[in-house]
């Protein structure tokens, strides 16, 4: 530990880490309870809305990052061909891989893309139990709409949204599966994460106590995480 402690990799690791999971659990919190409201609203097709909502997640992930991979792709990225060549917009391709923020930017965003549909649903499920008659009497009483959300149904629903934040954070904190598929810890380590770090050291540089020295840092984490919640 004391060795794996004085590595510049892993204190980058750490900061990449903190980084990676607060951003994605930040949008991923918005976006999944923007989404939630949203699908709370009758409108036509709602039930094919919801179904469609639910593809980012139940798609494999090696599948759903091979597609990512291609539309980050330096040369075939079809974003820069509709910016730079389609419309003009910019004058150089976005390095969507290959520049250490805007990797990190990427990853933060597929991970963001495949994990707002969870908490879509679940935030969904959670207002959908809430007592309509409280609802009304707010209503009646002169609540708005966004104070009757915040101040009653956001406060009931709040254990759902802690264990949801909770289960995320462990994924996202572990997460593997993603940034190895799609940026491999590059460029410069910018997007190593704990769980490529403990694969990268004891797999491929053959340093397997540092790599479970890197795996045992979590545990703390974690154990705090879950008596926090």
């Amino acid at each position: 530990y004391t060795k794996l402690l004085s590595t510049n990799l892993f204190m980058l690791t750490v900061i990449n880490s903190l980084v990676y999971t607060s951003a994605a659990l930040i949008l991923k919190f918005a976006g999944g309870l923007a989404l939630a409201m949203l699908l709370n609203r009758p409108f036509i097709g709602q039930r094919i809305a919801k179904a469609l909502m639910l593809l980012p997640w139940i798609m494999p992930t090696v599948f759903s990052t091979m597609i990512w991979s291609w539309i980050f792709h330096p040369s075939f990225s079809i974003i820069n061909e509709v910016l730079v060549n389609k419309t003009g917009v910019l004058t150089e391709p976005i390095p969507f891989l290959h520049n250490e923020t805007w990797a990190m930017a990427s990853l933060i965003f597929v991970n963001v893309w495949r994990g707002i549909p969870f908490f879509g649903i679940t935030f969904l499920a959670a207002i959908q139990s809430v007592s309509v008659e409280i609802i009304e009497a707010s209503k009646i009483d002169g609540a708005s709409g966004w104070r009757s959300f915040w101040q009653i149904t956001f406060p009931i629903i709040r254990p759902v949204v802690i264990i949801v934040m909770l289960i995320s954070t462990i994924g996202t904190l572990g997460d593997f599966d993603l940034p190895f598929l799609l940026t491999r810890g590059g460029p410069n380590n910018a997007t190593t994460l704990f769980a490529l770090t403990a694969y990268t050291l004891s797999l491929s540089s053959g340093m397997i106590g540092l790599g479970a020295a890197v795996t045992m840092t979590m545990f703390p984490v974690l154990v705090l995480l879950v008596i926090a919640s």
